[in-house]
């Protein structure tokens, strides 16, 4: 056969004009490689990610993902006290850099 490409999973020859491989159902074209191994880098990170978040954090998300009115006041106050926390926290690190000048 004139297309035929080499499976990098399992090493045979297969129809070049297939995106994956006839024998072992790997993909065969690169770009389509290179699309599935950044999912499952992806998901990887998110994993990661995910089992990084503390407990108030995930609360948070699910304050911010919620439908109800009570859920959405909490998570504006909440997120306000954070905003003013961070402010503040600034303020005495720059108040810090500036008086060791």
């Amino acid at each position: 056969m004139l297309n035929e490409k080499k499976c990098p999973s399992c090493g045979k020859w297969t129809d070049g004009s297939k995106t994956h491989c006839a024998f072992c159902g790997a993909p065969i074209d690169a770009a389509l490689i290179a699309r599935e191994q950044k999912k499952v880098r992806d998901a990887e990170e998110e994993k990661k990610r995910l089992a990084e978040e503390n407990r108030f954090e995930r609360y948070l998300r699910k304050l911010q993902a919620s439908e109800k009115t009570h859920h959405k006041i909490l998570f504006g106050i909440l997120n306000a006290i954070f905003t003013v926390y961070m402010a503040v926290l600034s303020f005495f690190i720059w108040l810090i850099a500036i008086i060791s000048g």
